[in-house]
Parts: structure tokens; sequence; C-alpha cells
């Protein structure tokens, strides 16, 4: 029998439930984290775009795309589904049951990254052959393999580190790799260009992993069981539990590696790179604060979800933080566009601006459809989590490439937030007959006027004239006035703010 004595890998005090200040304050200081690595991103992006051109982000994104969708394939959705199993034993379970959890999580991504190895071998003429229509780059291929595995690996340590709640070690970790990816890959890209990418990916997946290991060794030394029926049977939960998310992993990427190579048919590279940078604008560095909530919310919610005033309290409460804090920095974000393109990557790039100012109803939309899309993965129903996924996919991967056939890039952005739109309410329809989730009627008034505010931003970043850019920024201004008036009133901030300049 284990010895039930307290662990050492986390903290003892703990918050039964969060309050509105809680969410706010954990939130910010992930989105501090974000912002770094959003800072990093953008000057990445920035030397590649004028090093490489759109040709060189297309072929960037197109491989990084086909290793995260073997690696999704194959990793059994531990990089997520670990974090709920060492969680729950973080909090309840012994040093020892601890250490033999992260023992299994390690062995199972070990296997998971072997076999993502073999099977991009496997796959490397036809990725060649499926993404550009020649066989010219199946060594590229060959070398990203690797890749697949390194990923995979890194998946479990960091699922660890999040598990054990070492979030310090998980901001850390995020920034240095952040860093180590744009310090390695820039002169690779100045002295090889378009003929350094493979080596860079590569090159950079082997320091990252570098990275996530010296943090959770700190806490675990690493090992493995390669041949053991008790870490077999210990996976088997997690794995089970990650079904749904690894196929809804393939799934999600699949549709972004058919969207591209479907725009590369109807276009050439160079569209595809105007997509990719539109996207990122929008997609990816959005997907940077959305990932600031996940990190204190998702624990948060798998406590309360038996509990359904709790869960329904934790849902509205990270949904109304969400709008309220995204609404203004998307009026900021359409208002500026026109700037922040050509500065974040090249004058090359401006034809990607009006995708991108359409596209940004799918961030506001999805501020709505993530806090309550946790639901069913902390209910463990990964059935219902696949098939929301799968249908948003199929969808995205139908309707973006015909709108961009038929209207362009423009086209592309309006299929995208559409997208979001349908996503958003159906999730909010099966949920509520699902787990009974109800939506706070009293926040809908603070919905509604921030949607109307963003909308008048949009359509009036969309048209030509000062008239009309005035007149954004006087509804950015309103929407940042309706979340400052609402967080003021519902936290202590301001006079928490004004005690410490008073004593200082």
């Amino acid at each position: 029998m284990v010895e039930e004595t307290p662990n050492k890998f986390v903290d003892s005090s703990k918050e039964a439930d969060a309050t509105y200040g809680h969410v706010i304050k954990y939130t910010g200081l992930f989105g501090g984290v974000q912002g770094i690595m959003m800072l990093v991103a953008i000057v990445r992006n920035k030397v590649v775009s004028e090093l490489l051109g759109p040709s060189g982000v297309a072929l960037i994104n197109l491989f990084n795309n086909a290793v995260k969708l073997i690696s999704q394939s194959t990793d059994f959705g531990i990089s997520f589904s670990a974090i709920k199993h060492v969680a729950e034993l973080s909090d309840y379970g012994s040093e020892a049951e601890i250490r033999n959890m992260v023992r299994t999580v390690r062995t199972w991504c070990l296997y998971a990254g072997l076999l993502g190895l073999l099977l991009a071998l496997v796959l490397c003429r036809g990725l060649s052959v499926w993404t550009f229509e020649s066989e010219n780059y199946t060594w590229d291929f060959v070398l990203l393999s690797l890749s697949v595995c390194l990923l995979t690996i890194q998946g479990g340590e960091m699922a660890i580190l999040k598990g054990l709640k070492k979030l310090k070690s998980v901001a850390l970790v995020s920034v240095f790799g952040a860093i180590a990816t744009f310090v390695l890959s820039a002169p690779i890209f100045y002295f090889w260009r378009m003929e350094g990418v493979v080596y860079s990916l590569v090159l950079c997946s082997i320091v990252t992993l570098a990275i996530h290991l010296h943090y959770s060794n700190k806490v675990i030394p690493w090992h493995v069981s390669l041949i053991s029926r008790d870490v077999y049977a210990q996976g088997l939960p997690m794995v089970r539990l990650g079904i749904g998310f690894i196929i809804a992993g393939i799934f999600g990427q699949g549709a972004e590696y058919v969207i591209r190579t479907l725009i590369l048919h109807f276009g050439d590279l160079t569209a595809v790179g105007l997509y990719t940078s539109g996207y990122t604008l929008v997609v990816s560095y959005s997907n940077l604060i959305f990932v600031a909530f996940e990190a204190d919310y998702f624990p948060r919610l798998s406590a309360a979800q038996h509990d359904l005033q709790r869960m329904n309290q934790a849902v509205n409460q990270q949904m109304e933080v969400g709008v309220l804090l995204v609404t203004p920095m998307l009026t900021l974000f359409v208002l500026a566009m026109p700037v922040l393109v050509p500065l974040l990557f090249s004058a090359k790039f401006v034809n990607a601006v009006p995708m991108a100012i359409c596209a940004t109803f799918y961030v506001f939309f999805r501020a709505f459809t993530l806090p309550v899309s946790y639901l069913a993965l902390a209910k463990s129903d990964s059935r219902m989590y696949m098939l929301t996924e799968l249908v948003y996919d199929i969808f995205i991967a139908l309707a973006i490439p015909y709108a961009y056939k038929c209207w362009g890039l423009s086209g592309a952005g309006w299929a995208l937030s559409l997208a979001g739109l349908l996503d958003m309410l159906s999730i909010h329809v099966l949920y509520a007959i699902k787990y009974h989730f109800c939506i706070d009627a009293s926040r809908l008034k603070i919905y509604l006027m921030q949607l109307l505010c963003f909308s008048v931003a949009v359509f009036a970043a969309l048209q030509t004239g000062l008239w009309m850019k005035i007149v954004a920024a006087v509804a950015m201004l309103i929407s940042v006035a309706i979340s400052f008036t609402v967080m003021k009133n519902r936290t202590h901030i301001i006079s928490n703010l004004k005690k410490r300049l008073w004593r200082k």
C-alpha cells in the first residue's frame, strides 16, 4: 500500500472557488507571458517575411502543418489528457503516485513519438506529392520525421509541468522556447534562405525539447519503463480520454492542411503566404490570448463540473472576462491593421489586410465558444467534443477554399468568421441540452453592446476615408469604456492599485 503523505511538488494552499478577481488575475498573469511570446513571434515573422517573402512563409507553414498533423495523429492526445490525470494526483495523491504517473506519461509519449516518426517516414513521398504535386520535397519530409517524434515528447513534458501547476516553469519554457526558435532560425534564413527552412525547423525542435526537459527534470528526473504492465494499465484511461482530443486534433490540423493545399491549387505559393499571414494575425496571435485562459480555467472547471451551479458560474465568468478583454483589443486591431501588416511582415503582404479584418469576427465569437467547449473535456465526454470539432472542421475545409475561389482572400476571411458564428451557436445549443449549461441573461446587455461596437469598428475599417477611421476609433473607445466600467464595478482592481501607489 502506498503511504499517503503530502507531496512536495505542489503548493498546499488552494482556492475552492475562483472569484471574478481571481479570473482576471490569472488571465493577466498568463496574458503577460503570452504577450512576450507574441512580441517574439512578431519579430520572427517580420524577419522571415523580409528574408523569405510570401513563398517562404507559405513553405514553413505547409511543413509545420504536416508535422503537427502526423504528431497529433499518433500522440494519443496525451499532451492534453495527461494534464487532468497529473493534476488530480497533484491535489490528492502521494509523491510516489505522482512519480508513477509522470513515468507513465513519459513512457507513452516516447512510444507515441517513435510511432509518429515511423509513420512520417512511410508517408514522406505521399506528403510531398499531395502538398506540392512533386516528389522533390520527399527528403525534406524525411528530415522532418524527427521533428514529429520530438514534438510528441515535448507535449508530454509540458503536460507534466501544467498538471503539477508549475506555472513559473510553464511560463519560462514558453518564453525561452520562442526566443530560441527566433535566435536559431534567423541566421539560417539569412545565409541559406529557402534552402534552410527544413534544417531550421528540425534544429528548433531539438532545442525546444531540450528546454522542456531542463525544467521538467528539475521537478521529476526523466525516467521511463519501456516494458511494464503497470505503466500500460495506468496509461489506458489517459489514452481513452485523449482519443476524442486526438481525433479532433487530426480533423483540425487536417482541415488546415486541406485549406492551404486547395488555396495552393487554386492560386500559388504567394496566395498561401498571404492567407497564412492573415490567419496568423487573426487566429494564431489571438490563440495566445486564449491559451492564457486555459492554464487556470480548465483545472478550475474540472473541479466544478459535478456542481451545476458552480459549473455555470465558472463558465459565465470566464466568458465575460474573455469578451471584456478581447473586444477592445480587436477594435484597436482592426483600426491599426493597415499599419500592422507592413510593420509585422512587409509591404508585400498588404493584400492580406482585408482578409484579416473580415476574419476578426471569428475571434470575437471564439471568446463565447471556448469557455463552453471545455465542458466536454472537463466531463471526459470525448465523443461530444469530437463531434463538434468534426462538424466545424468539415465546414471550414469546404467553405474557406470555396470562398477563396469565388471571392478571393476577403471571401476566405468572411468564411472563417461565419464558421466561428456557427460553431458558437451549435456548441451553446448542444451543451445546454447535454450538460444543462445556461448563459447568464444578466450579461447579455454587455455582450450586445460590445458586439455593436466591434461591428461598427470592422465595417468602418473596411471603408476608405478619414471619417470612417474616426468612427472606428470612437467605437474602440466606447468598447474600452464598457470593459473598464464593468471590471471596475465587479472587482477591487482600482482600489487595490490606489492602495499600492499610496503605500509607495
